[in-house]
């Protein structure tokens, strides 16, 4: 081991960071003198248009050497292909640290112990960010001292943070999906949106698109394969080419769309959605419009329009509420969880071989498949609802987001968060609708209680028979309600 090659340049109480061979490969780099660095001409990153993260500051780190072995971090991890928002984020948490250390006098990395991360977590705490930023920060400097430890630079003890680093668990009662009073004032409102961001909304609402993929979609992103329309895009999270299986009306508002942009930018832009250099009124600019423009553009209209839920609190819209919805109708319209997965990208990189026998083909059959028209009755036998799609684009994200998914059948409660009554006691309720689809299933429920009230009848077992004999009669009647529609169609 040896001392920085310029330890002569530090206070004599800095002159403590060992260097192996590739760390002073590292130092020689020109980049070490600079505390702005590019990301793209710099570190060869890959940005995101729609979030551009193109310069990473070190100004704001303190101590010189906390400086420099950031800087070294930041040389190592860029060459893994970390994106450059996640290096930005990086050192924006080894700011705050830095900041705090200052303010506790610590000067040497020595000083660095159990006893200072105790009062950093009580610091963190006493700030108004979340307990998953919280997280990060820990995350981040996990990261940075794990790192400078196996390159043998500095020798910090992590084992503090063993148990404090949790990924936050999905809260059920809390996914932001839209409701659907919201999606229904959206659709009312959406005209008074500039054409180009009503189009948007069309697609990331009918597609379940990550933000990003929307905003830096090619503007030749439509395929024709196999009698399927398809949306060809680059995946935000594995960066690899990905079709979707749309349905035609989707097709019309792209096409739409692109005709939009050659009639305003010609060949001079190559993207299907551009952004906006107006400030009181839109003015089409050739650009990647960035995630908190499309977010801003939703809440002023959902502001100025009083777009609200029930109780009355206008709806914040997030970009990412399009997919969770998109998800949860899909899931209580009784779709497999595996083209789910694979219609939304919810895979890691070890399912995707097997995905392989998930064709592009089935999905796009399986998708409208969702779209067929359907006739409901209730617990009474009454027709009680018919619904035809006429817009494949909406008809998906227009279902209810039920709270209750059951085996068969459709839970229609119109209060999703409110603990349910009638909990596995579906044939009673009246919010329960069933459809032809479903007959085989209630005929087969039927055969199987009658079975069972035949058996509580021989061992007199009175109370029993009572609750069978109301659930035959239930049965019955939610039967013949169907059989009737059957025969009419």
């Amino acid at each position: 081991m040896s001392l920085l090659p310029n330890s002569y340049l530090l206070p004599l109480e800095e002159r403590f960071i060992n260097f192996n061979e590739t760390a002073n490969k590292l130092v020689s780099n020109p980049l070490i003198a600079k505390d702005v660095w590019q990301t793209i001409d710099d570190l060869g990153l890959t940005v995101n248009q729609h979030q551009k993260a193109l310069t990473i500051s070190f100004k704001l780190i303190r101590q010189d050497w906390l400086k420099l072995l950031s800087k070294l971090y930041i040389l190592v991890r860029s060459g893994r292909k970390l994106s450059a928002i996640y290096l930005r984020n990086d050192i924006s948490y080894i700011n705050r640290f830095s900041q705090f250390i200052e303010q506790k006098s610590i000067f040497i990395p020595s000083q660095i112990d159990n006893e200072l991360f105790d009062e950093y977590d009580y610091y963190l705490h006493t700030l108004t960010i979340s307990e998953r930023s919280i997280s990060l920060h820990y995350m981040t400097l996990i990261n940075f001292f794990n790192l400078c430890r196996e390159e043998g630079w500095l020798e910090v003890n992590t084992y503090w943070f063993k148990g404090k680093y949790k990924t936050s668990p999905i809260k059920r009662d809390e996914i932001e999906y839209i409701p659907e009073e919201v999606w229904q004032q959206l659709d009312e409102n959406l005209y008074l949106l500039p054409d180009p961001l009503q189009r948007m909304v069309l697609i990331i609402r009918g597609t379940g698109l990550r933000i990003g993929e929307l905003l830096n979609l090619p503007l030749d992103c439509l395929r024709y394969r196999g009698k399927q329309w398809r949306l060809r895009f680059l995946t935000e999270k594995y960066r690899i080419v990905d079709e979707l299986p749309i349905c035609e009306e989707l097709v019309v508002i792209v096409k739409e769309q692109q005709d939009y942009i050659r009639q305003h930018f010609g060949d001079a832009y190559d993207k299907l959605c551009n952004s906006n250099d107006g400030s009181n009124h839109y003015i089409p600019a050739p650009r990647v419009m960035k995630l908190d423009s499309f977010n801003r553009w939703l809440n002023k209209l959902a502001k100025e329009q009083n777009i609200s839920t029930h109780e009355g609190q206008v709806w914040h819209f997030r970009s990412h509420q399009f997919r969770k919805t998109l998800a949860t109708v899909m899931t209580n319209a009784g779709v497999r969880d595996l083209i789910i997965q694979k219609y939304l990208r919810h895979r890691s990189l070890e399912m995707q071989e097997y995905y392989k026998h998930l064709l592009k083909e089935v999905l796009g059959e399986e998708y409208q498949a969702l779209m067929k028209g359907t006739s409901y009755v209730d617990s009474t036998g009454k027709l009680v609802a018919q619904h035809q799609p006429q817009n494949l684009i909406t008809e998906l994200v227009r279902r209810k987001m039920y709270q209750i998914t059951t085996q068969y059948g459709e839970c229609h409660r119109p209060i999703l968060k409110s603990p349910c009554q009638t909990v596995n006691a579906c044939w009673q309720c009246e919010h329960w609708l069933t459809s032809t689809e479903d007959l085989s299933a209630l005929k087969d429920d039927l055969h199987r209680v009658e079975t069972e009230l035949d058996l509580a009848s021989t061992l007199g077992m009175v109370r029993q028979q009572q609750g069978l004999t109301i659930d035959v009669q239930n049965l019955v009647i939610r039967i013949e309600g169907l059989e009737n529609i059957d025969a009419r169609d």
